[in-house]
C-alpha cells in the first residue's frame, strides 16, 4: 500500500491532502488527544482506511479500518458440505 504520507524532519508539517502530508518523523504527547481525520475513509483493494492527523504538531498516520470480506471465498465457505453441530439444550436449572 503506498501513502501520501511522507515523512521528514526537514520541512514543517504540511496538510496538502490529498497530493501530499509532511509530517514529522515522530509522534508527539499532544497525538494522543489531538488527531483528528483528514478526508474520508478510502478503499484499496480489500482495505479500508483512513488518514488522520495530530492538530497540534501535525504528525500523520494512516490508519487502516477494517478488511472487506471476499464474498465470492465466503460463499464457497457456506456452500460447502460440513458437519452441523447440534444445539445443545439449555441446562435444567432448579
Amino acid at each position: 500500500m503506498a501513502t501520501i504520507v511522507q515523512y521528514t524532519d526537514a520541512h514543517p508539517a504540511h496538510n496538502g491532502y490529498p497530493a501530499r502530508i509532511i509530517s514529522p518523523t515522530r509522534s508527539s504527547p499532544c497525538c494522543f488527544s489531538s488527531m483528528e481525520p483528514v478526508g474520508g475513509p478510502q478503499q484499496e483493494g480489500r482495505w479500508m482506511y483512513q488518514y488522520k492527523r495530530c492538530r497540534t504538531c501535525g504528525y500523520a498516520v494512516r490508519v487502516v479500518g477494517r478488511e472487506i470480506p471476499d464474498t465470492a471465498l465466503l460463499a464457497d465457505f457456506v456452500s460447502a458440505e460440513r458437519p452441523r453441530l447440534l444445539a445443545c439444550p439449555a441446562p435444567y436449572i432448579t
